[in-house]
């Protein structure tokens, strides 16, 4: 008979607890005669709020639950609780409270499967794919830790090794998350059909999945609607060189090609010599396979000053996966036009580049870039550019890094642009991106110190520049921003002097 009455009582008061207002909950909380009814009571409220979405709220419950009493909540409970305050963006709290669970009971599969997931909202995409490989050790085919790894990878940039296990997860019950990640993946190694055809089988259940499903056919849209975007800019000169630039592109994707089209106007003027240049470009691009992809372009060039002359332009490139970053090589073939006299003198160039560029960790990564030229006054060189970058934040993003550059002509041919022997210059530079649904801005400064030899002369100076834009979006197929770029870093312009580059770009996505 005692027992039953502690049963009845035990019963009613869980009946109290759920008749209760939020209001009468919180107050019943904060007046708790102890710890262990206060931990219970926060719960009890953390799990009404949760069940009316009310997330923040819940997630602050849920915190206030586990410091007045964690120990007396189980394993489970306390999983569940810390995957709420990770759902409110409390990462670390999340991440902590997991942690002392697997301190105490390592073989927690649930618990660990969130912490990788934790783990890969925070940023820490390697310890979550760790962490998601334990979990699989034991359990291969566990679900949430195999979504887990495929999302971690593809925000790597590892999207060949995610679009298996996402086309797993699919086959087996068309799962909506899977879905997205494996059209996201599909998307970023060009194979743009099958991301359209697995974005069209996607149905939203809940309102979350609405969300992700709108995100998703934004980011998309960016991708493979048709663009127009005209731009002008006008640059000046330490050497009295003036230019007024007009440029038309346009964007547009059959099947899993890309194709493009630029067109530009140049006005270039000095003291003494006032000429213009066109231009105009074919370009088409495809992934032949999900880890390369290859680009050519075809076009040609007038110039005029006294007289008209025209020469064929163009490039071809291959890119591809490599590690978990990318690698390249190219060849252009490009008329230099971007002052007066270089038109005058009808300089064409050809380069042959190869770069790579690999992400060493989810902050750092690094860069390195080669590119021999050719000119057609006889004239050669050498260039070599490597770049160091850390993210100091992720969100705006915030990055400091180093720039070196290694720029050697074979002599000075005096045709106009910049030709130093050994030249090298070395900068530190850090910048901003923000962006919101309205407008968007990035902004970077840069010193350094560069050096070379030119004409017999020997120049030693400290350098300082950068580049800034600001844009607004409207309506959402709309960009309007405006770009500015200056400094006296030698190698920043064709001429080699002090320069600044200012104009507005729009853009419009059909």
């Amino acid at each position: 008979m005692k027992l039953l009455l502690v049963l009845l009582c035990a019963l009613a008061s869980v009946v109290d607890s759920s008749a209760q207002t939020v209001d009468q909950l919180l107050k019943s909380a904060q007046t708790a005669p102890d710890k262990k009814t206060q931990a219970n009571l926060y719960k009890q409220l953390g799990d009404k709020l949760a069940a009316q979405d009310q997330i923040e709220q819940a997630a602050d419950a849920f915190s206030k639950a586990l410091a007045s009493s964690r120990e007396n909540f189980s394993p489970t409970e306390r999983v569940r609780m810390a995957i709420h305050l990770s759902w409110a963006d409390r990462l670390r709290e999340s991440r902590d409270e997991l942690d002392r669970v697997l301190a105490q009971d390592p073989k927690n599969i649930a618990a660990r499967s969130h912490l990788a997931r934790v783990l890969s909202w925070s940023g820490d995409l390697s310890e979550a794919v760790a962490q998601a490989d334990l979990v699989l050790n034991d359990q291969p085919e566990h679900k949430d830790a195999l979504l887990v790894k495929a999302d971690a990878l593809q925000w790597q940039g590892r999207y060949v090794e995610a679009i298996p296990i996402y086309q797993k997860l699919v086959a087996q019950d068309g799962d909506f998350d899977a879905r997205v990640g494996l059209s996201r993946s599909l998307m970023a190694v060009g194979n743009r059909t099958a991301a359209l055809e697995n974005r069209n089988s996607l149905q939203a259940g809940n309102a979350r999945q609405k969300r992700d499903l709108a995100k998703l056919i934004d980011a998309m849209d960016q991708e493979i609607r048709p663009t127009v975007e005209a731009r002008y800019n006008y640059y000046r000169d330490s050497d009295q060189n003036r230019l007024n630039r007009y440029a038309l592109a346009g964007n547009f994707w059959i099947d899993n090609y890309k194709f493009g089209i630029n067109f530009r106007h140049t006005d270039a003027n000095d003291p003494t010599r006032d000429n213009r240049a066109e231009d105009l470009l074919f370009r088409i691009y495809s992934r032949l396979t999900d880890q390369f992809g290859a680009e050519a372009g075809i076009g040609f060039t007038q110039l005029a000053d006294r007289h008209t002359s025209d020469f064929l332009a163009g490039h071809i490139r291959f890119d591809g996966k490599l590690f978990a970053g990318t690698a390249g090589v190219n060849v252009t073939r490009e008329v230099l036009s971007d002052t007066a006299e270089l038109i005058e003198n009808r300089i064409r160039m050809t380069n042959v580049g190869l770069y790579i560029s690999q992400p060493l960790t989810e902050r750092f990564s690094v860069y390195g870039g080669y590119n021999y030229k050719s000119f057609s006054d006889g004239n050669h060189a050498n260039d070599l550019q490597l770049t160091t970058q850390y993210a100091v934040y992720l969100a705006p993003k915030i990055m400091i890094g180093h720039r070196f550059r290694l720029l050697d002509f074979h002599e000075q041919s005096g045709s106009g642009f910049f030709d130093p022997n050994n030249y090298i210059a070395n900068r530190v530079f850090t910048s901003v991106y923000y962006e919101n649904k309205l407008l968007y801005t990035y902004l970077e400064g840069y010193v350094g110190y560069q050096t070379f030899r030119r004409n017999q002369v020997a120049t030693d100076s400290f350098i300082h520049g950068g580049a800034g834009s600001v844009g607004i979006k409207p309506i959402a197929n709309l960009a309007i921003e405006v770009n500015v770029e200056g400094g006296n870093f030698a190698a920043g312009s064709t001429a080699g002097f002090n320069y600044l580059i200012v104009g507005p770009r729009v853009l419009y996505r059909f």
